[in-house]
């Protein structure tokens, strides 16, 4: 075994530990015969029903991948792109991130796209759907300003800890560190063969950029990150009406606790497992959901879609090497 396999092994294991962690300590005072009484009682006929909602937001994703694709003069196979997207979360579930890599990787192999291409428009696809996050952020807190008041008052060490970090001459440090490093690379170690291929990384980024900023379906990009984001926010809330305490909360305080549980599938842990967690087992308790109640929902709806998306996704990462295709990727 190599040094990367050995690498990659264990940061799996350290981020899969920190998540178990986070679960742990959530969970070490509930009673567990309490909780699986509570989640014998969801109908999980709806959480089922949910499911079409998450799997229509990856493919939507998928679509809007190639459409980016697409603008740099590549038309690669439908199904390769919807495949790869959909492969690209199991993936993620065996190393945080990996599945990235993968995706773009498993399109520049089987539909013939320089690999710097499917990575360049993925950048571009992530920076979309990380801008919706914000947006999403952004209107929970416009609609219902008095929740993050109330969430900040309960867990106040979050606000002590963002003013001491800028507090702290640590983060200015490392800024300045960071930016004499910049200068040092692309002064005293320009002529590098690395810093060359960087260079021309980004000149080559530069370019496709243009003719991403130029493409004709700009309107289309909109609208399917309109309705994947949509669909995830279905996919999330509709979990709300399998269960008593959570059905009549409300479509607003679906959106919030959504908004939230966004936050913490960010952390780079296996599928957000733990931060996952904590953050919609807070939101809920806050909005006055029991947390015995709220460790439940989170709990059954996690595990559950959990399962789904790494079927689907063995599916797409199986399925990959049968797709038909023509020159460059066309059916």
């Amino acid at each position: 075994m190599n040094k990367k396999s050995i690498k990659n092994i264990f940061k799996t294991l350290l981020s899969l530990l920190l998540g178990l962690a986070i679960i742990w300590l959530l969970y070490r005072k509930t009673d567990m015969q309490e909780l699986w009484s509570i989640v014998k009682s969801a109908h999980f006929e709806i959480i089922a029903f949910s499911l079409i909602f998450g799997l229509a937001g990856n493919i939507l994703r998928g679509l809007r991948w190639e459409l980016l694709i697409n603008s740099l003069g590549y038309y690669p196979a439908r199904a390769s792109i919807i495949y790869a997207t959909l492969g690209n979360y199991a993936v993620n579930f065996l190393l945080p991130r990996a599945g990235d890599f993968w995706r773009c990787g498993v399109v520049s192999k089987y539909d013939q796209i320089p690999f710097s291409k499917t990575f360049e428009t993925y950048l571009v696809d992530r920076v979309l759907d990380l801008v919706a996050a914000m947006v999403v952020v952004v209107i929970s807190i416009i609609l219902y300003v008095d929740f993050f008041i109330s969430y900040f008052e309960t867990n106040p060490h979050y606000a002590e800890n963002i003013v001491n970090l800028f507090r702290s001459v640590w983060i200015y440090v490392l800024g300045g560190l960071l930016i004499f490093g910049c200068i040092l690379l692309f002064t005293v170690f320009k002529d590098t063969p690395w810093m060359k291929k960087v260079r021309g990384f980004f000149v080559t980024l530069k370019h496709d950029m243009k003719l991403i900023a130029k493409m004709k379906k700009k309107n289309q990009i909109i609208i399917y990150t309109i309705l994947l984001w949509l669909s995830f926010y279905l996919y999330f809330y509709i979990c709300f009406y399998a269960f008593d305490f959570t059905k009549h909360l409300g479509l607003l305080a679906g959106w919030i606790v959504f908004a939230m549980s966004n936050i913490g599938v960010a952390v780079p842990v296996q599928g957000g497992i733990g931060a996952w967690h904590f953050m919609v087992i807070s939101s809920l308790v806050i909005l006055g959901v029991p947390y015995d109640q709220a460790g439940a929902f989170a709990g059954t709806v996690f595990t559950i879609q959990s399962v789904w998306v790494i079927l689907y996704g063995v599916f797409g990462v199986l399925a990959m090497p049968y797709v038909k295709r023509g020159v460059n990727g066309e059916v």
